[in-house]
């Protein structure tokens, strides 16, 4: 398990826990899915190719049904991917799923090189899944969006030459380009309009919040020159520019408007 010569070795570490990242009645194979994408996408925004993979699976009890439909769900992505599981551990308990993904790129696109006058670009579209959250069963492809994501390494692989800075949207855009924005030492100002939504969540009033600030999409979000606007493939949509300055301003038809969604806490669950 070694990275081929000059390319680069990235790891990416994520845990699930039950009722917090997903529900205990999920259905198995879409936990299992799920805990691997999430940490694929990471690998995407860094521009790699995962290789291996490992798994710790914490259980309350041997249930054959469920584990055979996790590990389907969690293999159907491997194999997509060609991502080989090199070890892990089981262990009883509250239900959690830890995962570790290991890649290699020749260079790894991080979230501080954005500059100035760069193009703020998104991959499909932002707000399904939360609005899915909210929502059950009001929208299939929503559904899917929340309980089947589909890490973006088909973009990645495409645009890893353009990005400037790049990260996966989990916590929710405003927060995510606020980390571009922080560990760039820039500012970023994005336009509501122009951001890819499924028409399904507009019949709720307030979709401006599962779009800004609902995480949990594994879109990309990444910055490029904007003489290289039009290598861009297909599925990518520009919606800001960044700025001198500091943090995200949010526009509406080109007027500022005022947005408190501070995106996912962590530790904000009481």
């Amino acid at each position: 398990m070694a990275p081929t010569h000059a390319q680069q070795l990235v790891i990416s570490t994520d845990t699930l826990v039950a009722d917090v990242h997903f529900k205990s009645s999920d259905p198995p194979e879409t936990i299992g899915h799920k805990a691997l994408a999430v940490n694929l996408s990471d690998l995407a925004a860094m521009g790699a190719t995962p290789k291996w993979a490992l798994l710790n699976l914490t259980l309350p009890s041997i249930k054959r049904s469920w584990v055979n439909g996790f590990v389907k769900g969690f293999a159907s992505l491997l194999n997509e991917h060609q991502v080989q599981l090199v070890g892990g551990d089981t262990t009883s308990g509250p239900l959690s799923i830890s995962v570790t993904v290991l890649g290699e790129c020749q260079q790894a696109v991080t979230r501080s090189q954005a500059q100035v006058d760069d193009l703020v670009v998104v991959t499909g579209t932002l707000g399904s899944a939360a609005f899915a959250l909210q929502h059950p069963r009001s929208n299939k492809t929503c559904n899917q969006q929340l309980r089947t994501p589909q890490p973006r390494l088909d973009i990645s692989a495409k645009i890893k030459h353009l990005a400037t800075a790049m990260i996966d949207v989990s916590d929710g855009l405003l927060a995510d380009l606020g980390h571009i924005c922080q560990a760039s030492g820039v500012a970023a100002v994005i336009e509501l309009t122009q951001i890819p939504v499924n028409e399904a969540i507009k019949k709720d009033a307030d979709w401006p919040r599962f779009v800004l600030a609902g995480g949990d999409d594994y879109q990309l979000c990444f910055t490029i020159p904007m003489a290289a606007e039009e290598q861009l493939p297909e599925d990518c949509h520009i919606i800001g520019q960044i700025i001198a300055g500091e943090g995200v301003m949010v526009l509406n038809n080109h007027q500022p408007i005022d947005v408190d969604y501070p995106g996912y806490q962590h530790f904000d669950h009481d």
